[in-house]
Parts: structure tokens; C-alpha cells; sequence
């Protein structure tokens, strides 16, 4: 005799899973009823078999399929053939707040914690996906070549540079990578959720550090200026050694011997911060970011 209370999980119809002359199974309760029946609870043998299949699970390292069947703030209760919880610190990479969407969702998880004597298992499907982030971001940075342009998210800024999401993996385009020009700090150029286009400059797969450069994407400004050319700019600041003017946004340095014809003890002697002045090109240096520039020569072309 297997009675309806001891028949399922959830109150079955016995005549919905059994016919007559099918083969049934059940744990003993009691060896004689009052009409001298065997008593068995199909019940207790369902879950002791679950229970055995959890164990095994775990044993093996054996992920398991679930339906959510409730829901609270703490976490979520899952049907993996016996009642298993999943804590919401273990749901989602990220916190989750409103666990009702999860309902009646099939998930697959990990077993962090079986004990059947205390009816206890803890799941957890977090650590599936941080398994298949880490082995995303082993892909992506496996696919990376220096020298290719790839375009990002800007995730995070420091006071050393930017750090641009390429969908999966973190790299970092140090403050000198973002402008051709000088800057004081990388909000000058960039701010957290921008896309961005940057340039691979270097890859280290095993440390997982990816170097990158913003600035290496765009042509370099200082290539356009022609040497040998006059123009004409303000003095930005004076120094000992000479005077620097600017070339657009750049500036460039003019000499104590390239002040003026005659000797010069100090650059205040010719020029002042604020001047307008003609000078002429002498030289660019793209790798040492530098520009030479002249005023007495620009002087002799009438500058």
C-alpha cells in the first residue's frame, strides 16, 4: 500500500504516473497495516534517490539542472529532484536585487555544499560564469595581435591612464598612449563610457595585460608640420637656455643662439611671455616629441 500523501513530491495523481500492472518501487514504512498490508512510501525512496544522485554528483564534479520554484531576497530555491538554494551572492557576476524574474527558469549549477542527513544543498551558478568569463577572456587575449586596431568601452580612469573593456578583457592605454599632446590627466581626453578605437601595442597572456594606445590611431600632428616653413605664434614661457612658442598646439623651443643675430645673455632681452613672433622650423624630432625652432632666421625671410 503506498498511500497518495506518500506517493510524490507534489501531490501527484498516482493514476497520472501508475497503471495497473506497471512495476513500482517504495521505501517501507511499517511491515502491517490494520488490513495486513505492507506500507510503503514512494515518497522517502524518490528522495533518498535524488539524494544519492546529488552526492554523486558532487563527487564527480557534476553540474545540475534545476527549475526555480520560489524566490526571496536571499536567493532562489531550485528543483534539482530535491530542494537545493542558490544565494543571491552566487546568482549573477554582479549583484542582483530583484530575484522574481528568475522564476520558473531552468538554470544550470555547481554544487558548493551536499549534507542529506541535514536535507542541505547549496548551489551556485556564479561560479559557471566566471569559468566561462575566465575562459572568454583566455580567447580574447589569445586572439589579440600587436600592431591591430580594435574598438572599446572605456571602463575605469586613473591617474596613470584609461582602461578600455575590448569585450571581455581589460587593457590599459597609459597617459602617454591618449594624446600626441601633453596632458595633465586622462579626463582631458577620454571619460568612462566612451568607445574608443585603440591600437594593440603589446600583449602578455599570461598575466593578462594588454597594453594599448589611443593616440597611435590618429595620424601624429607633428609629421604635418614642415620643416624649413615660417609661421608665426605666441611666446609661452621663457626658460635660461631660450623661449618656447607655440606651433599650434604644440610648443617649440627657440634657442638663446636662435633669438637673434647678435649675442643674447637671457631670452628677456628679446621676446616676452604673450608676444606674437615669426619664427621658422628647424627640425622636428617625432620620438623625443621636440621642435627647433628660429626667430633671427625667420627674421631673414621676413618673418
Amino acid at each position: 500500500m503506498i498511500h497518495r500523501r506518500n506517493f510524490g513530491f507534489d501531490n501527484e495523481e498516482p493514476s497520472a504516473v501508475l497503471s495497473v500492472g506497471d512495476r513500482a518501487f517504495g521505501a517501507e514504512l511499517a511491515r502491517e497495516d490494520p488490513k495486513s498490508r505492507v506500507v510503503l512510501s514512494r515518497a522517502w525512496a524518490l528522495k533518498r534517490q535524488a539524494w544519492e544522485r546529488v552526492v554523486d554528483a558532487a563527487a564527480n564534479n557534476v553540474l545540475l539542472t534545476g527549475r526555480v520554484i520560489s524566490a526571496s531576497k536571499k536567493g532562489l530555491v531550485v528543483d534539482v529532484g530535491v530542494r537545493g538554494f542558490v544565494p543571491a551572492s552566487h546568482l549573477e557576476l554582479s549583484t542582483v536585487t530583484d530575484m522574481s524574474p528568475y522564476l520558473d527558469q531552468t538554470l544550470e549549477l555547481k554544487i558548493l555544499e551536499v549534507d542529506p542527513r541535514r536535507e542541505k544543498l547549496v548551489l551556485s551558478r556564479r561560479s559557471l560564469l566566471l569559468k566561462a568569463q575566465r575562459k572568454e577572456m583566455q580567447e580574447l587575449l589569445s586572439s589579440l595581435r600587436p600592431g591591430e586596431i580594435r574598438t572599446g568601452r572605456v571602463s575605469s580612469l586613473a591617474d596613470y591612464g584609461a582602461f578600455v573593456d575590448l569585450g571581455g578583457v581589460s587593457g590599459l592605454v597609459h597617459i602617454s598612449e591618449l594624446s600626441w599632446h601633453r596632458i595633465g590627466k586622462p579626463s582631458e581626453v577620454v571619460s568612462v563610457g566612451d568607445t574608443v578605437e585603440v591600437k594593440v601595442l603589446d600583449v602578455k597572456p599570461k598575466k593578462k595585460r594588454v597594453s594599448l594606445s589611443i593616440r597611435q590611431v590618429t595620424p601624429d600632428p607633428l609629421e604635418s608640420i614642415e620643416v624649413g616653413s615660417v609661421i608665426t605664434g605666441p611666446v609661452t614661457r621663457l626658460v635660461d637656455f631660450g623661449a618656447f612658442v607655440a606651433v599650434g598646439e604644440f610648443e617649440g623651443l627657440v634657442h638663446l643662439s636662435e633669438l637673434a643675430e647678435y649675442r643674447v645673455s637671457t631670452p628677456e632681452e628679446i621676446v616676452a611671455p604673450g608676444d606674437e613672433v615669426g619664427v621658422k622650423i628647424l627640425s622636428v624630432d617625432t620620438k623625443r616629441r621636440r621642435i627647433e625652432l628660429s626667430i633671427r632666421r625667420a627674421a631673414e625671410y621676413g618673418g
